[in-house]
């Protein structure tokens, strides 16, 4: 009976003492990396307190607070002559308590600012992202100086000096990680997490990609590998920089490559850049490479929204194109197409017929059986109609319940005979009431040489007048 409860206890439990020894993995592997006291290249604990926070709320404060105050402790086995005990938890508390409550606000608003925007405002997103974790980041360097302060580890001159290396080294690790971190606890979790991806796009997953994977990595690496390096026999700060063609690689693996492997790729190469930069001690270009971590995370996050206003601009390119209702040729739209068509005329002379019509008694139906019928019924003519004639006719929406159709290579005669076929052809539209016939009056000209598509139009329109004061549901040419 109490099987079921103490499984999922026991399940919880190993999430959270897994997630704690992540944590101090992550911490022990930026301490080994420190390359002034308590300031280490790039700071992975921050991008997975704050990956936590996000992913799973409230639910982390005890476990990453437990975290840090592990951390705490074990800074004091580095002392000869540590302080007593309550001492050392009382500072590990302060310490702990101070990087907590930093990041789990950051998290926190970052999981309430997340829901604001939709997934195709990818660009938006990112940009979001990265001012909280500017600011998150900005908040935790100074809540754990003050730590700092308070226990009397540093003095108000440290802090003065240090607090910007501490900043950017918290900056490039939550800025770099903090994603990376949230598909691992997602794995941890089994929380969803669709949301952080920008737009799904399919892309190839055969081994040859996978091999180029490879390829990508290694380019990537030996990028790093040759500029620290030479920045360390040649010690000129020029050469530093040119670790910011990491960059192009990075992007090459961000659009050909999934969100995953995006993600790992920074993961490896941030740790990469640290571990060979702590081979070389080249500590006093540090700056220039956290800025190029941070430059190279910020340009693969917006890379990767790309897709998405790829795809926001193909759906404004076919809002112009069609109308939304009828899913015909928008006005705009039909007048291009058209206008390319009678150019066409005028250098091979063909003939063009340019028909109006519009639904006879169409304010009635709207009348008498509601705006939605009236829209079924638009619909349902726009259908027909674009059935009827070819492939290379024009059909498009002139505006509320008219509609314009260019028949290609028609004289006047045969555009009448296809347009009296339309006319027959118009169906019936359900209502609540039983059906209802469509009918239609249609105007019909062929436009004629060095005549502008304007000037048919008018024509055209007039013709559609006619049709109407004899009575309707009729063709006149």
């Amino acid at each position: 009976m109490h099987t079921k409860p103490l499984h999922l206890f026991a399940s919880s439990s190993f999430r959270y003492f897994a997630l704690i020894c992540l944590w101090l993995l992550v911490w022990w592997a930026a301490r080994l990396l420190e390359y002034q006291p308590y300031i280490s290249l790039w700071y992975p604990p921050a991008g997975l307190s704050l990956a936590t926070f996000i992913l799973i709320g409230r639910r982390g404060f005890l476990p990453i607070l437990a975290a840090t105050l592990c951390a705490g402790m074990w800074m004091y086995l580095d002392q000869s002559q540590p302080p007593p005990l309550v001492t050392q938890l009382t500072n590990s508390l302060i310490l702990g308590s101070a990087h907590t409550f930093a990041y789990a606000i950051g998290g926190f608003y970052f999981r309430a600012a997340i829901g604001k925007w939709e997934l195709h405002q990818a660009p938006q997103r990112v940009l979001s992202f990265l001012s909280i974790i500017i600011l998150t980041t900005l908040l935790g360097t100074w809540s754990g100086l003050t730590g700092f302060y308070l226990i009397g580890g540093m003095s108000l001159d440290n802090i003065a000096s240090s607090w910007l290396l501490w900043w950017i080294g918290d900056l490039a690790g939550a800025l770099v990680l903090t994603p990376f971190f949230i598909l691992v606890l997602s794995r941890i979790w089994d929380y969803d997490s669709s949301w952080l991806r920008p737009l799904t796009v399919k892309r190839s997953y055969t081994p040859l990609w996978q091999h180029l994977w490879h390829r990508k990595l290694f380019i990537m690496v030996a990028i790093v590998g040759l500029v620290i390096t030479s920045d360390y026999y040649y010690n000129h700060p020029a050469v530093a920089y040119f670790i910011f063609f990491v960059s192009l690689p990075q992007m090459w693996i961000v659009f050909t490559e999934s969100l995953e492997r995006t993600l790992v790729s920074l993961a490896v190469i941030s740790l990469v850049i640290a571990l060979w930069f702590g081979f070389y001690g080249v500590d006093e270009h540090a700056l220039t490479y956290q800025f190029a971590l941070c430059v190279i995370a910020a340009n693969a996050y917006f890379g990767l929204s790309v897709p998405s206003l790829l795809q926001q601009n193909r759906d404004l390119e076919q809002q112009t194109r069609i109308d939304n209702l009828t899913q015909v040729a928008s006005r705009g739209h039909f007048f291009k197409l058209a206008e390319r068509q009678l150019q066409g005329r005028r250098e091979s002379d063909f003939p063009l017929a340019l028909v109006v019509f519009d639904l006879d008694a169409f304010k009635a139906i709207n009348d008498h059986y509601g705006h939605l019928v009236g829209d079924q019924a638009l619909v349902l003519a726009a259908q027909t109609i674009r059935a009827l004639i070819r492939q290379g006719d024009l059909l498009g929406r002139f505006g509320g319940d008219e509609f314009l159709i260019l028949l290609h290579d028609q004289d006047l005669k045969q555009a009448h005979d296809t347009v009296e076929r339309l006319r027959q052809s118009l169906p019936a539209v359900a209502t609540p009431k039983g059906s209802v016939q469509l009918y239609a009056s249609f105007g019909i000209v062929q436009i004629n040489h060095n005549e502008t598509l304007q000037e048919a139009l008018q024509r055209a329109d007039a013709a559609l007048l006619e049709a109407k004061r004899k009575g309707r549901n009729q063709v006149v040419s």
